[in-house]
């Protein structure tokens, strides 16, 4: 997945494309049940993985710290405007290609965020949304572990469903 990932963003950042990229960095005393404490800020989990690390220093791309599980939702300022939103409309971006950890989670939910915005004409002009699995995975926490973390819940690491039919739903 992140092999994948670095393939893409380099392939766009050559031909300078824009690339938006969520970094997961969450508060210690803020939880999100029911998930365990991860990417905490100031930590390396909060910090793109070394095979990304280049994308920092990438002109065409946009970091954005996100401190929730919805990229989208994370995306919002306190005046109230969004950053991908924004992102969008700067760039004339009419099609995303959505990467990432946490297919089930995080990307699930910013992918359908982002198509509920585009449906009510939020994000002019996005179309699609576009869900490449070959570059999305997910986290493994199975039940024997989740059993000694408060309130977390087991997430053991199967494949659910085939998200490439999610991609279909964009249009």
């Amino acid at each position: 997945m992140v092999d994948e990932s670095a393939q893409l963003a380099r392939t766009f950042c050559e031909k300078k494309w824009p690339v938006f990229a969520f970094l997961d960095t969450h508060h210690p005393d803020v939880p999100e049940p029911p998930y365990p404490p991860h990417c905490i800020a100031g930590t390396d989990e909060a910090n793109l993985v070394p095979a990304l690390q280049w994308l920092e220093n990438e002109s065409s791309v946009t970091l954005r710290r996100k401190d929730c599980i919805d990229g989208f939702v994370g995306s919002f300022e306190k005046d109230g405007s969004n950053v991908f939103v924004d992102w969008v409309k700067k760039h004339q971006i009419e099609a995303v290609l959505v990467v990432g950890i946490c297919t089930d989670i995080c990307v699930l939910d910013f992918v359908c965020s982002a198509l509920s915005a585009r449906n009510r004409g939020h994000v002019t002009p996005l179309r699609d949304v576009i869900v490449y699995s070959g570059a999305c995975a997910t986290f493994d926490l199975p039940v024997h572990v989740a059993r000694n973390i408060p309130g977390a819940l087991a997430h053991p690491q199967v494949r659910l469903f085939n998200i490439d039919v999610c991609s279909k739903l964009s249009r």
